[in-house]
């Protein structure tokens, strides 16, 4: 099994250190230091961490700043397949598709210019068109409705390649072994865990706030082998809202 992803390292004051590690705890599953990582890194605004281990943050200026916290609980694991590659292969026929459409519009366009500067000149004038005129008048506006029909067939599609993309990117990142992750068929393991937190809030007042952080893991199907990702915080949200 390969672990296709090494968490960066970060370094912090020593003094520092010592109120993150007394505040927040250690110990516990590779999961539980991942959630206090999260705090602690979300806290003294280290980006760069961050950006290895979740997808969003905690932020201390909007949310507050974890002091202390335990875990309450944590619900199995839920997989779904991963659609990143059927939907990568479905933007590249998209896109291919717009380019053979781009071509016979410019064909068109080239065979039929100056009828075709006369129309959006009579257009942007409200003159009448000559009759001659008229057959191209109609064939250029489809042309331009159908330019704006692809353009969100393939807006649409990328997005929908997307969707997923970001997480299972940063679950699988690793500088040594990078991969295109469109290429691969999975799944995306997800799962809740809920913690009781102390936390400052941004005007300086406490509050024991009750949060639940979502978790997910992409797991994907190579040639020769399995590749196994990291867990990656994709969503935190206060207990009930």
């Amino acid at each position: 099994m390969h672990r296709s992803r090494v968490m960066a390292g970060f370094v912090v004051a020593p003094i520092l250190f010592t109120l993150i590690v007394t505040t927040l705890g250690c110990g516990g599953s590779s999961e539980e230091l991942l959630v206090r990582r999260f705090f602690s890194s979300s806290r003294t605004r280290d980006n760069a961490t961050l950006a290895n281990i979740a997808t969003v943050a905690f932020d201390p200026q909007q949310d507050g700043q974890v002091e202390t916290m335990k875990f309450v609980s944590e619900t199995p694991e839920e997989v779904v397949p991963l659609q990143i590659k059927a939907r990568a292969e479905a933007f590249k026929a998209a896109q291919d598709e717009e380019k053979a459409f781009t071509d016979k519009k410019r064909e068109y366009q080239d065979a039929n210019g100056d009828a075709i500067t006369r129309i959006l000149e009579a257009e942007r004038t409200s003159k009448r068109l000559a009759p001659k005129d008229l057959p191209i008048q109609e064939a250029w506006t489809k042309w331009r409705e159908d330019t704006q029909h692809m353009a969100k067939k393939v807006s649409d599609a990328r997005t929908l390649m997307n969707e997923d993309r970001e997480v299972v990117e940063v679950s699988m990142q690793d500088p040594q072994q990078p991969i295109d992750v469109t290429l691969y068929e999975g799944v995306l393991a997800s799962k809740e865990m809920t913690v009781s937190a102390r936390v400052r809030t941004p005007a300086g007042e406490v509050a024991q706030k009750t949060l639940v952080l979502t978790l997910q893991q992409a797991r994907l199907k190579g040639d020769t082998s399995d590749l196994v990702g990291s867990w990656v915080i994709t969503k935190i949200h206060e207990a009930g809202s």
